[in-house]
């Protein structure tokens, strides 16, 4: 995305929000909810795996030489396919960048969307530019991202990325930059060879710490915290209280996996639930934000329009205090302003129990689903 451009004008100069379930469109039943578009299954199918990467940045008059190195890409799909995943390490003089791209598709638009976050940003993840900045295409050959940028000073200029010549073992992404409409420049070509013994361990998400050589700032230490408190995978069951997701109440079992993002800077939640309903699969990020000083997060799931829904970022607050996490997001439903609170507690090294709580603001709360959540054994954090 247009991590690249930042990293090169440096070198030249959950979230697991149920309430999603109430907003799903009428008429629509997650038990038969549609699989992932065809247009990201084959996106996903060409450039799935792990990658070496070796980066060349055009010489410019900061850099008369250019700049050459290396980094790993490791590209895969979401819960039931719903979303694309590109976790990235690029080795740069000014200190490591850690990235993460998420793609979906939109029904609505019938386009691709994405969003990024990554450790060079004050606020991680940009969710502003994914809402308005960035296009996206795939044609079954080449994949394509152009993004506006704005400068401070009001000027714009366009990012243009491709990712080309995709075989089973190799491709090449190159990354140029100029104003919309005139001449742009190159700024880096990235030749990527498929990693033969593909490690299939997640190695993409170490912490920063992980990687010994980094000169990266470290993840906000409340992330770390979190990080360290649920990251595993766990096994999970539900009880659903009648009326709320399902009239006459009810039980299921799913997974929890907790898992850090590349370098740390991002949370992952991926869930798989098997509940009366239906079955769900959702993807939830969690990050800190510098600017506002907060823990912020976004959904996605297999219910809606978009798997990934901005309003669960702007109308959510997030709060960990080192033993519980909890989630507050307001919601229309019915011409009502409802509330949805979350909570993860009693969280020991081997399990914990989740609540969901729902209502009219300013109103009483009623419990929906309290889920409790054992460790899978021979998991680690």
């Amino acid at each position: 995305m247009k991590t690249m451009l930042r990293i090169g004008l440096l070198l030249i100069g959950v979230l697991t929000i149920w309430v999603a379930c109430f907003a799903k469109e009428p008429g629509q039943s997650l038990t038969k909810a549609p699989g992932p578009s065809v247009d990201l299954q084959s996106l996903t199918k060409a450039l799935s795996g792990e990658w070496s990467v070796s980066v060349k940045f055009e010489a410019d008059a900061s850099m008369p030489n250019g700049f050459v190195n290396t980094g790993e890409e490791t590209w895969r799909a979401g819960p039931g396919g719903y979303t694309l995943l590109e976790e990235e390490h690029l080795r740069l003089p000014q200190g490591d960048a850690f990235l993460l791209g998420i793609i979906w598709w939109n029904k609505t638009t019938k386009t691709l969307q994405g969003m990024e976050c990554q450790n060079l940003l004050p606020y991680t993840c940009d969710v502003k530019g994914a809402q308005s900045d960035i296009t996206m295409s795939w044609d079954g050959k080449q994949y394509v991202i152009d993004e506006i940028e704005t400068s401070k000073s009001g000027q714009k200029s366009l990012w243009h990325e491709v990712w080309s010549d995709i075989t089973s073992t190799s491709f090449t992404q190159t990354g140029e930059y100029g104003p919309p409409g005139g001449e742009r420049k190159r700024l880096f070509t990235i030749h990527a060879t498929k990693v033969a013994a593909a490690h299939n361990n997640k190695t993409a998400g170490l912490s920063v710490e992980g990687y010994p050589d980094s000169h990266a700032e470290a993840p906000a230490p409340e992330m770390q915290s979190l990080a360290r408190t649920l990251g595993s995978n766990w096994s999970t069951t539900y009880e659903f209280e009648r009326g709320g997701m399902s009239p006459t109440g009810g039980s299921g079992t799913g997974e929890e996996d907790w898992r850090i993002g590349p370098g740390g800077y991002v949370l992952m939640e991926e869930e798989h639930v098997r509940a009366p309903f239906g079955e769900m699969y959702l993807i939830a990020f969690h990050w800190w934000d510098k600017n506002t000083n907060s823990l912020r997060g976004m959904l996605c799931n297999n219910s809606g329009p978009a798997a990934c829904d901005f309003n669960t970022y702007s109308n959510s607050t997030l709060k960990w205090d080192g033993k519980q996490l909890t989630i507050d997001m307001g919601f229309p439903q019915d011409g009502k302003k409802m509330t949805w609170h979350e909570v993860w507690s009693g969280i020991t090294a081997t399990s914990f129990t989740q609540t969901g709580d729902m209502g009219e603001v300013g109103g009483a709360l009623k419990r929906v689903v309290t889920i409790r959540g054992t460790k899978v054994a021979g998991s680690t954090k």
